[in-house]
């Protein structure tokens, strides 16, 4: 397992990765506040609010619904403790319309940051990942993988990963497991065509940095464990949860619970060494006051599904 969970001292997890990139390409340019969107219990989110406070950015977050999980309520606290600038949406479809039409986008100093941190400076982080990889297997930390199976919601992991096992050298083939919607509405969210894209967009980065890689294989996404719908748990999901619970490592259910499920099934086909990239944070929250101020429409939320899960 590649403990991703662990990559910060206070909030670890996929994130970090590609924050370390990102938040550097928003300071390059002058950028002085954040805009980006996720679910109400969005990882993305509190990390870009951790970050954002720790170097001094303004944060701002559009958030839409999700199901409510002990999660997603520490989270939403979470983003509040680091000073983000909340703001619910409702829907989906009026999360992403609140952030393309955002008036901070008439402000030169804002950066719009898509769901995930997924740009091409994002990804970036997970190409310098593989690198990290290489470097562990020469070392002898660890064999190399016949398989390197990670959850994916907004591409990044999967494409920077895609890009960096070939630069890298290595055999190992990428497997991604689609743990998000696969269209919003009429568009193409989490598809082998939306990570290669990512990929495309990537190289086109480094390309015009004067850095050439070699061609990687086409994205390979699994889309047999996202179950029902976006952060719905899986019976496969709490399987992994119990299984890897057993080992110390905890999963959740949006994301790598489904993407748990997937290694376990795999172990009994394959030939050699499989690596689980757990991209889950593991660190323990900061000590919070007992009641965040939040958004009112948030509040309502919590306190309509704290009275639904009662009744």
């Amino acid at each position: 397992i590649k403990r991703d969970d662990l990559t910060h001292p206070h909030y670890g997890g996929n994130k970090i990765r590609k924050l370390e990139f990102i938040l550097a390409e928003a300071q390059s340019q002058g950028k002085t506040h954040i805009v980006s969107f996720g679910a109400i219990g969005t990882n993305h989110g509190v990390a870009t609010a951790m970050l954002c406070q720790q170097m001094g950015l303004g944060c701002t977050l559009l958030l839409f619904d999700q199901p409510v999980t002990d999660t997603v309520r520490s989270n939403l606290r979470q983003m509040a403790y680091y000073g983000a600038q909340l703001h619910y949406c409702g829907s989906l479809g009026a999360t992403v319309a609140a952030f393309y039409l955002h008036p901070r986008r008439l402000q030169r100093g804002s950066y719009f940051l898509f769901a995930g941190g997924s740009n091409a400076a994002g990804t970036l982080g997970f190409v310098n990942a593989a690198f990290e990889l290489q470097q562990q297997i020469q070392t002898g930390l660890c064999p190399e993988p016949e398989a390197i199976i990670v959850p994916v919601g907004s591409a990044a992991t999967l494409a920077g990963l895609s890009i960096g096992v070939a630069a890298a050298g290595l055999a190992s083939r990428v497997h991604g497991v689609r743990v998000a919607p696969s269209h919003l509405g009429p568009f193409a969210a989490c598809t082998p065509a939306t990570v290669a894209t990512l990929m495309r967009q990537t190289r086109a980065r480094l390309a015009a940095l004067g850095v050439m890689l070699p061609d990687s294989e086409p994205p390979l996404l699994d889309q047999r464990y996202y179950g029902t719908g976006y952060g719905e748990a899986t019976a496969a999901g709490r399987a992994a949860q119990t299984r890897f619970a057993e080992c110390g490592v905890q999963l959740e259910q949006t994301y790598t619970a489904k993407a748990g499920a997937a290694f376990l099934a795999a172990l009994a086909d394959c030939s050699g060494p499989l690596l689980y990239w757990h991209t889950f944070n593991s660190r323990q929250p900061p000590a919070m006051p007992a009641d965040m101020p939040l958004p009112p429409a948030l509040r309502r939320l919590l306190a309509q599904n704290s009275a639904a899960s009662i009744a």
